[in-house]
C-alpha cells in the first residue's frame, strides 16, 4: 500500500474518530491534531502545509465552525511543528505530550480570541480540557500510528 493512501485512510479514520466521540463534548481527545501531528514528526514529506490548511477547512466544514479558523488554526500549529519536526522527534513519549497540551492550549486560546473578535463566542474555558485529554491520549496515538508505519513501511 503506498505511503499517500495510508496517511489519507489515517487523517479520514481520525476525522470519523472525532464525529463518533463528539457526544464526549471537551472531554474528547482532538483526534484530528493528533494524528496530523504524528504524520508530520514521522513523514514530513509526506503532509505539507496546504494538505494540513484543507483538512482545517474540512474541520470546519464537519463542526460547523466559521469557514477558515479550524484552517488558520490548522495551519499555525502544523507550521510550527514543521519546523521543529527535528527536535520534537527527539523527545521522550512523555516530553512531547507535554508541548502537545501547550500547542493544543495555544489553538484553543487562538479559536477564543478569534471566536470573541468576530462576536460569535459561545465557548467556555471549559475547552481547555480538550488539550489535557489529547495529551493523555498521545502515547495511545503514538504507538498505533507508529505500529500503522512500520507494518506498511511508510518512510
Amino acid at each position: 500500500m503506498s505511503s499517500f493512501f495510508v496517511v489519507t485512510l489515517s487523517l479520514l479514520f481520525s476525522i470519523v474518530l472525532t464525529i463518533t466521540t463528539f457526544p464526549l463534548g471537551h472531554f474528547s481527545p482532538d483526534w484530528i491534531h493528533l494524528f496530523l501531528i504524528y504524520w508530520i514528526l514521522a513523514t514530513p514529506a509526506s503532509i505539507s502545509l496546504v494538505t494540513v490548511w484543507v483538512i482545517g477547512l474540512l474541520v470546519d466544514v464537519v463542526l460547523g465552525s466559521t469557514l477558515g479558523v479550524n484552517a488558520l488554526v490548522y495551519s499555525l500549529i502544523g507550521y510550527l511543528v514543521f519546523k521543529s519536526y527535528m527536535m520534537i522527534r527527539y523527545l521522550t513519549i512523555l516530553q512531547q505530550a507535554i508541548l502537545i497540551l501547550f500547542l493544543l492550549s495555544v489553538k484553543v486560546t487562538l479559536i477564543l480570541w478569534i471566536d470573541e473578535m468576530m462576536g460569535t463566542s459561545n465557548y467556555t474555558f471549559s475547552l481547555y480540557y480538550t488539550p489535557v485529554i489529547s495529551s493523555l491520549a498521545w502515547p495511545l496515538v503514538y504507538y498505533f500510528l507508529r505500529n500503522l508505519r512500520r507494518r506498511y513501511n511508510i518512510i
